[in-house]
């Protein structure tokens, strides 16, 4: 199979640019980028996967979610513990 490299202008001067940049021919440039690509993928893969648990991780998993959220109300509902103390001008009372 023939990949045209040639057939859009960008690919081929940043192809020249590299190649150039490291003393190599083209198609060595190209072929060390799809070998470093090539060798990424499977960890790129890796880390889009869920985690696999076992019975036990899921366990202690499902414990620490259920302390948080029994730890009470989060984000925006957030009771502010000083209110008492201002007014509704913000100031002290």
């Amino acid at each position: 199979m023939t990949i045209p490299i040639k057939a859009n202008a960008e690919i081929e001067a940043m192809a020249d640019q590299l190649a150039a940049l490291r003393g190599q021919s083209v198609e060595e440039v190209v072929a060390a980028a799809l070998r470093a690509e090539l060798a990424r993928e499977p960890i790129a893969r890796r880390a889009l996967r869920p985690a696999k648990l076992v019975p036990a991780q899921r366990g202690k998993v499902a414990r620490i979610l259920e302390m948080v959220r029994s730890a009470g109300p989060t984000g925006g509902e957030v009771e502010d513990r000083t209110a008492f103390l201002y007014d509704d001008q913000g100031l002290p009372r």
